[in-house]
């Protein structure tokens, strides 16, 4: 069965409401013990979308997932045997992103590493878990030092810094450090690890926009709005304005269409910027500041949206248009939701609670939320998407089990996009257990990707909705890092 999506990529802003996310190489972390050669993927991001909208339509069984697309830079061979030198291993454990792991040593080497590396890898681990500020009042201190003594490790500072200004709404110092680190690297004759010069023009965008605040409120519960394909609604209102757009924690920055930026009268960037499609055509996008906007009780001032066309939000096979979505920055600044089976979503009050540390479930990737789940193979990173109806797992997932070949199906997924399409060969694993925030649940219809399309990702797969519907009620807490939930099926991990 041939199950489109609708996609936009593009080399500068990458729209995509469904972008496939696959696995070149990924290698478990050897034991300590083992003294033998590996080879490892040394996978450096050489692209990042500033936004994944990640709202689509699928066909047949309207099953919508996304995953971000990251290009695989190339792999290359890793022998060193990284032994009983604890800077190694989680040197080694930061270049496989393998977050879980590296939370774990990091906390049980402190006493043991060099106030250097300590404050490296602490400064690193605190931006993956939102810890924004501790991560900058750890970092910025090592920089002119590392700029002279281990400017590899410098250009990594950077770029993580640059992440946090921009998690921080700092979008003029993100675009300034992007440049400096993609300057490092141009005279370290190498790549960026960040893909920092994209970066900073992206950023530069937003260089003059206010940074996005939310004034102090207290708990509130509003009544999500279920569409036909089972994505959450949030009813939003402003100034001129009242409707409802997506909670989608797969989309990097909150995505309008322009008839809605017409209603709102914002002033949209001067320029636009473009969005190449699959097949090489292009959509122009702009940028604009949302003054105010309220959700419930919560009152947010200077939203940062992207502005697209009507007809990149509409799907007119099944009679669906889409008029906003709510991103990462949006729904991290509302701090713990609720998500219930009944349609209730819940609102804590404002928080100034501090993470206290791990271990957490719930990390992040730049601007993409990553899970922890157990679907069979231990715990495992897969990103976290509430704006995808579907639940896609990764080729590396499937290498991992050969036996999801004989019990389902082989399909052909389809990514239909401005200018093009894309095929991707996948099976449909019609009955699945998996163990995500803390509870077991059985899942139908998954899909497995059987090889690469050329879009390969650095995680297991993509979380949708047809996995966290399974509970009576799921919480997204941004100010713990963590994932929980209610009900589920307690014996589908048996």
């Amino acid at each position: 069965m041939s199950q489109p999506f609708k996609a936009i990529l593009t080399n500068r802003f990458t729209l995509s409401y469904e972008s496939l996310h696959t696995f070149a190489l990924n290698l478990h972390l050897l034991g300590y013990e083992s003294t033998a050669p590996i080879v490892a993927a040394l996978i450096s991001s050489v692209t990042w979308q500033l936004v994944h909208s990640r709202l689509a339509v699928l066909a047949g069984h309207l099953c919508v997932a996304v995953l971000p697309i990251i290009l695989v830079g190339g792999c290359l061979a890793y022998g060193q045997d990284r032994g009983q030198n604890p800077v190694e291993e989680l040197k080694w454990l930061l270049q496989q992103k393998q977050y879980i792991e590296l939370e774990r040593r990091l906390s049980a080497d402190q006493s043991v590493l060099p106030s250097e590396d300590l404050a490296y890898f602490s400064g690193v681990m605190a931006n993956r878990t939102l810890r924004v500020a501790n991560s900058i009042r750890l970092l910025e201190p090592l920089l002119p030092v590392l700029k002279e003594s281990n400017p590899v490790r410098a250009e990594s500072v950077l770029c993580t810094l640059a992440d946090d200004y921009a998690k921080d709404f700092r979008y003029a110092d993100a675009a300034t450090t992007y440049s400096e680190a993609q300057r490092l690297a141009e005279r370290l004759g190498q790549a960026s690890e960040c893909d920092a010069g994209q970066e900073a023009s992206r950023w530069a965008l937003l260089s003059a926009a206010p940074v996005q605040t939310i004034a102090d409120h207290k708990p509130f519960t509003v009544v999500r709005k279920e569409d036909r394909l089972g994505l959450f609604q949030i009813p939003v209102t402003a100034e001129n304005y009242s409707g409802y757009w997506v909670a989608d924690s797969g989309a990097n920055v909150s995505v309008i269409s322009r008839s809605v930026a017409n209603r709102l009268g914002v002033v949209l960037s001067t320029e636009g910027e473009t969005a190449q499609g699959i097949g090489g055509l292009s959509v122009v996008v702009h940028a604009a500041v949302i003054p105010e906007i309220r959700i419930g009780k919560a009152v947010l001032h200077n939203v940062a949206v992207l502005v697209v066309e009507d007809s990149e939000l509409n799907f007119p096979n099944i009679g669906y248009q889409i008029e906003g979505s709510l991103g990462v920055p949006v729904l991290r600044a509302l701090g713990r939701i609720t998500f219930h089976a009944d349609g209730r979503v819940d609102f804590a009050g404002t928080s100034r609670k501090l993470d206290q540390g791990g271990p957490h479930n719930l990390f992040f990737e730049r601007f993409t939320p990553l899970v922890v789940a157990d679907f069979g193979h231990g715990n495992q990173l897969f990103s976290l998407d509430t704006g995808a109806v579907g639940t896609i797992l990764s080729v590396q997932f499937l290498q991992e089990d050969q036996g999801l070949i004989a019990t389902g199906d082989l399909i052909d997924l389809q990514l239909i996009g401005a200018g093009g399409n894309l095929t991707a060969p996948a099976y449909v694993a019609h009955d699945l257990a998996a163990k995500l925030a803390g509870q077991c649940a059985r899942l139908k219809d998954v899909q497995v990707l059987t090889q690469s399309t050329g879009l390969p990702d650095e995680f297991y797969g993509n979380v949708g909705q047809n996995a966290l519907s399974q509970f009576s009620s799921f919480t997204i807490d941004f100010n713990t890092m963590s994932l929980t939930a209610t009900g589920g099926t307690p014996n589908a991990c048996r």
